[in-house]
Parts: structure tokens; C-alpha cells; sequence
């Protein structure tokens, strides 16, 4: 091997070792940079023309990336993100039925019984007549404003779930963007590792809103699917959409180019979407199912009983409720127009005979309020209220303890993922050591070099 040889091997080593030390450099100072992803500097032995032995060449970058733990890392993201979405949306809920300040529905329900009991002590007192009005009136109205408040809840996460649409979208057509961009730049020899790092920070901001899966397909496209369809293929990127059914109950529907659209909502499971999808049409729909059923049930056996009695004017068959059948029922209930400003036909009285000054039927009245006549027969209207209470809360604790669960694993899918692809300072100032020593090697080299032609000219 000649000198100059000796100068190229130099050459390529002191070239090699600053682009080590670059590339370290980046690590550095990307340290506490979001979804950056380790560099490594790929330097490999190169062959010298009539030499066996060779130089150093500089062959380029890689990321030290683990797609399984990168996947894993996202999907637990997504069901952390689903999980306080929906715990979210449950405190609304649960919020509906807080009746620790006396003014909720529990307590309506308790002073209606409770009017029934006056009248049966005072059947002809004008006061305690129009106090069972009222208090029938504000039971009445409890219910339609708790109806109310869920309903919209309801559409408000219709919105919010719009809203998610239209954000995924937003990501989904910057990730197709990327794509295009990263294939241009390989394509030329580029090095694309910074907006492989975007894109990774993109898939990290799509999986908070609806579960994400991402690969690279048999020819070459990375490809993302959110919701068992494809979101993103290459450069081109579908839409998502967020509509009622028939039903009235959340549709995600998935569209690419001019296909027809497809329903992927059975699909829906993490991220934002998914959460509210779940509190609204699961959670939200068995709470108002719940209480169309109790307003039917009380108002049903109230009106019957009360039906069987006689006003003072002697006149029986009305109705203290005007309630219309499930669904919708809570939403509907209000005071019999009949009644309306007519305490007098309150029915207190169990016989035309005994007016003015029976109360049997009003005693009847009241001890409706211990009688199993909700929930298909098997609870007592203070019961089925408790029934209905404790399952907001049941579900509300459940969500909170599976934000705790989901959080956890996210925290754990993430250590792992950073130890293997995020930067550790110990180890690159151990890197920025090695490659510091191996340029002074390559100076050396080449101070020797020199000092041999340097006795060569003297000789000469």
C-alpha cells in the first residue's frame, strides 16, 4: 500500500468520525424532542482500487426503530385515550342524577308519596290539595329536565364526535402528505429521517382520537387503518365521517375517493371516538332508558289508582299524570291538562259516597311509594331510582378504574419503546468519546503520512 493510499484511508476516517460525531450530536440535542427517534451512524469498511486492504465509508443513517413496540405503544395510547374520554363523558352524566344538595330526583319522588300522606290526614284542606299538585308537577318536571340534560349530553358528543372526524382527517391527509415526501426524498438517496420522526409524531396524535394500526404493505406503501378500514394508503388518505342512524345512535363511516361509503362504527375500538361513541349510545341511552321506564311505571300506577278515587266533585276515572308510552317518556310527562289549577279533583276519596271526607284512596296513594310497581313489578319507585343511580355510578367507576389500568400500560408500552429507541446521554457521551478518539487516531494517521513524505523529499 503506497502513501497516498495511506492518505486516502485517513481521509475517509477523519470524514467518518465527524459524521459519527454529527449524528451523535443530533441525539444530543434531541433529547427531550417529542416521538424523536435515536440515530445511529452507519459507517462500513470500503476496498481500496489494488489494495487488500481497505478505507472507511460513510454509508448513511438508521433509526432505531421496533415497529412492535412502537404499535404496542400506540395501541395503548389509544385505549388510554379512549378510556378518559369516556370517563369524561360519564362525570357529565353522573353529574345529572347528583342528588346531594335536596333538590334532585329522589327527593321528588319522596315528597310526591310524601303530599299523598298529608291528603289522606287532610282530604278537604284546600292547601294540602294544592300542595299534591305541585309537588306532582315538580316530579313531573324533574324527570323531563333530567331527560333533557341527557339528551343534550347526547348531542353535545355528537358534536364533539364531529369534531374528532374532521381532526382525523386533518392528520390522515398530512400523513399521506409524508409519504409522498418520504418516498421522494429515499427515492433520491436522501436521508428522511426527521420526517419519518413526524410521521411517527402524527400516528402518536391519530391514535388519541381513534385506534390506529400502521405497517408497511407488500409494495412498499405505509399504510394506516383506524377503525377495521384503511385511513391512509401511500399518499392517498380516505375521510371519516360521523352521522345519526336511524336509530339516532353515532354512524362512522369510512370513505375513499368516489367508493361508496362504509360503516365502521362496530369497528370503533380506542382513542376519543371510540369513547364517546360508548358513552353516548351505551352509556348515556341505558340511563335514559332507565328513567323513561321509572316515569312510565310510577306514572302508570299513580294514575291508576288515583283513577279509582273521587274528587270532590264527585267525579272519578281521571288521570293525575299525562305520560306517553316508553320511549320518551320522561321527556313527555307532565300533570293531566285536567287537572291543571284543579285541586279539588285531586281523588282522595275511595267512594262517591264518601266525599267529602274520604281518604282511603289517598292512602292507597301513598303506599304506592313501598309497592314493587316498577321495573317490570320487582322494585318500588324509590328502588328503581337507587337502581338507576347506582348504575351511573357503577359505570362511572369502572371508567375510572380502567383510566388508571390504561394509563399504566401506556406508561409501560412508552418506557419500553424510549429504551429502545430514544436517546440515552451516558451512552452517547460514550459514543461522542469513541468517535472523538477515533478522529485523533485518523489526525495522527495523517501527521505520520506527512512526516514520511516529508523523509521521502529529503531523501530525494
Amino acid at each position: 500500500m503506497g502513501i497516498s493510499n495511506l492518505l486516502s484511508i485517513a481521509s475517509d476516517a477523519l470524514a467518518a468520525q465527524a459524521f459519527a460525531v454529527d449524528v451523535t450530536g443530533q441525539n444530543v440535542s434531541n433529547v427531550n424532542t417529542p416521538g424523536y427517534v435515536r440515530r445511529n451512524a452507519l459507517i462500513e469498511t470500503r476496498g481500496l482500487p489494488g489494495a487488500s486492504q481497505g478505507g472507511v465509508n460513510i454509508k448513511g443513517i438508521n433509526r432505531a426503530f421496533d415497529q412492535f413496540l412502537d404499535q404496542r405503544s400506540v395501541v395503548a395510547s389509544g385505549l388510554s385515550a379512549y378510556a378518559n374520554s369516556h370517563d369524561s363523558a360519564l362525570g357529565g352524566l353522573q353529574a345529572i342524577f347528583n342528588d346531594t344538595d335536596g333538590s334532585g330526583l329522589s327527593d321528588k319522588v319522596t315528597q310526591l308519596f310524601s303530599s299523598f300522606t298529608a291528603l289522606a290526614a287532610n282530604p278537604n284542606d284546600p292547601t294540602t290539595r294544592a300542595t299534591v299538585l305541585t309537588r306532582a308537577d315538580a316530579f313531573a318536571a324533574g324527570l323531563r329536565d333530567s331527560s333533557s340534560q341527557i339528551t343534550s349530553q347526547r348531542t353535545d358528543m355528537y358534536s364533539q364526535a364531529q369534531g374528532v372526524a374532521t381532526q382525523v382527517n386533518g392528520i390522515a391527509g398530512r400523513i399521506a402528505k409524508l409519504n409522498n415526501q418520504i418516498a421522494q426524498a429515499e427515492g433520491s438517496g436522501s436521508d428522511a429521517s426527521d420526517m419519518h420522526d413526524q410521521r411517527g409524531n402524527l400516528i402518536s396524535d391519530l391514535s388519541q382520537l381513534v385506534d390506529v394500526h400502521s405497517f408497511i404493505d407488500g409494495s412498499g406503501k405505509f399504510v394506516v387503518r383506524a377503525a377495521g378500514s384503511t385511513l391512509v394508503e401511500g399518499g392517498l388518505a380516505a375521510n371519516l365521517s360521523v352521522q345519526l342512524d336511524v336509530s339516532g345512535n353515532l354512524q362512522v363511516l369510512s370513505q375513499r375517493g368516489g367508493s361508496p361509503a362504509s360503516d365502521v362504527t362496530s369497528q370503533l375500538s380506542g382513542g376519543q371516538l371510540y369513547g364517546l361513541q360508548q358513552a353516548r349510545d351505551v352509556d348515556a341511552t341505558s340511563a335514559q332508558t332507565k328513567l323513561d321506564q321509572l316515569a312510565f311505571d310510577v306514572a302508570t300506577a299513580v294514575n291508576t289508582q288515583h283513577a279509582a278515587g273521587f274528587g270532590l266533585d264527585g267525579v272519578s276515572g281521571r288521570n293525575l299524570f299525562s305520560v306517553s308510552p316508553m320511549p320518551g317518556s320522561a321527556a313527555t310527562i307532565t300533570l293531566d291538562p285536567a287537572m291543571v289549577g284543579q285541586p279539588n279533583r285531586i281523588a282522595a276519596s275511595d267512594t262517591a259516597a264518601n266525599v267529602p271526607g274520604g281518604s282511603n284512596n289517598a292512602t292507597a296513594l301513598s303506599i304506592i311509594a313501598g309497592q314493587k310497581v316498577a321495573s317490570g313489578g320487582t322494585r318500588t319507585p324509590i328502588e328503581a331510582y337507587s337502581d338507576l343511580v347506582g348504575d351511573v355510578g357503577s359505570r362511572k367507576q369502572a371508567a375510572q378504574n380502567d383510566v388508571t389500568l390504561r394509563e399504566a400500560q401506556a406508561a409501560q408500552t412508552k418506557s419500553l419503546r424510549d429504551s429502545s429507541s430514544g436517546v440515552s446521554l451516558d451512552e452517547e457521551m460514550v459514543s461522542l468519546t469513541r468517535y472523538q478518539r477515533g478522529y485523533e487516531a485518523a489526525t495522527k494517521l495523517i501527521k505520520t503520512v506527512d512526516d514520511l513524505l516529508a523523509g521521502l523529499m529529503q531523501a530525494l
